[in-house]
C-alpha cells in the first residue's frame, strides 16, 4: 500500500469531494426535485466532523489535516471569488424590469418582512442564550446578522430549480428571478454595512469612518472606471462573440484587483467580486457566464463546501441549536413565503401564483452558506448558531418550486 503523502491525502480527499455528490444525486432517484449544489452542500457536512469524524473517527484525523485542510481553504478561496463574479453577472437589468408594479411591491416585502423577522429571531436567540454572543460583538450586530440569513434568496440556485422545471421562460419565473436579484442586491449591501461597521470597532474610529468613506468612492471607480474599461479591453480581446483566454485573463484581473480593494477596506473579498459582476457590461455577461459557471458549480464550490462542512459541528443534543435551527426555518418560511404571498395577493395576483412565488423565493443553499461563512470568518456568530443556520439553508434548499401556469 502506498505511502500516505500530503498530496496523494488530499487527491483522495479532492476525488471524494468532487464525485460524491454526482453519486448520490444519480443512484438517490433525487434528481430533478434535488439540485445538484443542495446534495454538495449535504455531502460537505457529511464529511465533517458532524457525520465522518463521529462514524470513523481514525479516518477523519488521517485525512483531515493541516495540509489537506490548506489545500481545500485554497481552492475554497478561489470557488467563492469566482462565484461572488457569478452572482453579480446574473443580476442584468433584463430580469429587473417588466413587472410593474406588482414587481417593486412583492421586491419590497420579500427583503423587507423575513429580514426584520430574523432581526427580531436574533434577539430573542440572545434573550434565551446569551452565551451565544462572540465577544466584542453587539446584540444589534448579531440580530442583523440573522436578518440577513432568514432573508437571503440564492439567485443561482433559483435560476438552476427553474432551468430544471422549466420554468426560465414563463412570468412567474421571470419575476422570481427579478425579485431575487433586488433581494441579493440589497441583503449584500446590508451585509458590506454590516461588516464595513465591524471593521470599525476593531481597528478603531477614524479606520471605520474611512472605511465608510472609501466605499463610495470605489463604487463609483467601479461604474465609471472598470466598467467601460471591461467593456473596452474584453471586447478587444473577443473572437466570434466567444470569451478566450486573453479576455477572461482581463476578467479575472478586474475581479482579483476589486476584491483585493473591498479586503482592504474591511468587507470581504467576495463583495469585491460580487460588484465586478453586477457592473459588467451587459454584452458580455452570457459570454462569461457560459465560461465560468458550470466549472465553479461543479468542480471548485464542492471544495468550499467541504471544507464548511470540517468548520460545521451539528450537536443536535444542544437546546441551543435546536432552537437556532427551528426558529430561523420558521421564520424563513413564514418570512418569505407568507411575506411574498400576501404581498403578490396585495397586488393583484391570485393565491395560487403567490403562494408558488413564494415557494421559489425560499430557495437559499449556496449562497446562505457563503453569506453564512463569511459571518463566522469576521467572528459575528457562533459556531453553534453558524452550524445551525448552516442546517436551515440545507433544509431550506430542498423545497423546490412546483410547476405552475406562468
Amino acid at each position: 500500500m502506498p505511502t500516505m503523502t500530503p498530496s496523494l491525502n488530499f487527491l483522495v480527499l479532492a476525488l471524494v469531494v468532487v464525485v460524491l455528490p454526482v453519486a448520490v444525486l444519480r443512484f438517490s432517484g433525487l434528481k430533478g426535485p434535488v439540485p445538484l449544489v443542495v446534495v454538495q452542500i449535504m455531502v460537505g457536512i457529511a464529511l465533517g466532523p458532524s457525520v465522518f469524524g463521529r462514524v470513523a473517527p481514525g479516518l477523519f484525523q488521517m485525512f483531515v489535516n493541516p495540509a489537506s485542510l490548506a489545500s481545500l481553504s485554497g481552492i475554497g478561496s478561489i470557488a467563492v471569488l469566482i462565484f461572488g463574479l457569478i452572482t453579480g453577472l446574473h443580476l442584468g437589468p433584463g430580469i429587473l424590469r417588466d413587472n410593474g408594479r406588482m414587481f417593486s411591491v412583492v421586491a419590497a416585502a420579500n427583503v423587507m418582512v423575513p429580514t426584520a423577522m430574523g432581526c427580531l429571531a436574533g434577539l430573542w436567540i440572545l434573550a434565551r442564550h446569551p452565551e451565544e454572543l462572540p465577544p466584542g460583538i453587539s446584540s444589534a450586530e448579531f440580530a442583523v446578522a440573522v436578518g440577513i440569513c432568514t432573508g437571503m434568496t440564492a439567485l443561482p440556485v433559483l435560476g438552476a430549480v427553474l432551468r430544471e422545471k422549466g420554468l426560465l421562460g414563463s412570468r412567474i419565473g421571470h419575476l422570481a428571478l427579478g425579485i431575487a436579484g433586488i433581494n441579493d442586491a440589497a441583503l449584500w449591501i446590508l451585509l458590506s454595512v454590516l461588516l464595513t461597521a465591524k471593521a470599525g470597532q476593531v481597528a478603531g474610529g477614524l479606520v471605520g469612518l474611512a472605511t465608510l468613506l472609501l466605499v463610495p468612492l470605489y463604487l463609483v471607480f467601479m461604474v465609471r472606471v472598470a466598467r467601460p474599461l471591461l467593456g473596452s479591453m474584453v471586447v478587444a480581446r473577443m473572437r466570434d462573440e466567444m470569451v478566450g483566454e486573453r479576455a477572461l485573463a482581463v476578467v479575472g484581473a478586474v475581479t482579483i484587483a476589486s476584491a483585493l480593494a473591498t479586503e482592504a477596506m474591511g468587507l470581504h473579498y467576495i463583495i469585491g467580486a460580487f460588484v465586478t459582476g453586477a457592473v459588467m457590461p451587459v454584452n458580455l455577461r452570457k459570454p462569461i457566464l457560459d465560461r465560468l459557471q458550470a466549472l465553479t458549480v461543479v468542480l471548485l464550490m464542492p471544495f468550499f463546501f467541504a471544507l464548511t462542512g470540517l468548520r460545521t459541528l451539528i450537536d443536535p443534543g444542544s437546546p441551543a441549536f435546536l432552537e437556532v435551527f427551528l426558529i430561523a426555518t420558521a421564520v424563513a418560511v413564514v418570512g418569505i413565503v407568507g411575506g411574498t404571498a400576501v404581498a403578490a395577493r396585495l397586488a393583484g395576483a391570485s393565491w395560487p401564483f403567490a403562494l408558488g412565488l413564494g415557494a421559489m423565493l425560499q430557495t437559499k443553499g449556496l449562497m446562505e452558506v457563503i453569506v453564512l461563512t463569511v459571518l463566522l470568518d469576521a467572528g459575528i456568530i457562533s459556531a453553534n448558531v453558524f452550524a445551525a443556520l448552516v442546517l436551515m439553508a440545507r433544509s431550506s434548499a430542498r423545497r423546490s418550486p412546483c410547476p405552475l401556469p406562468g
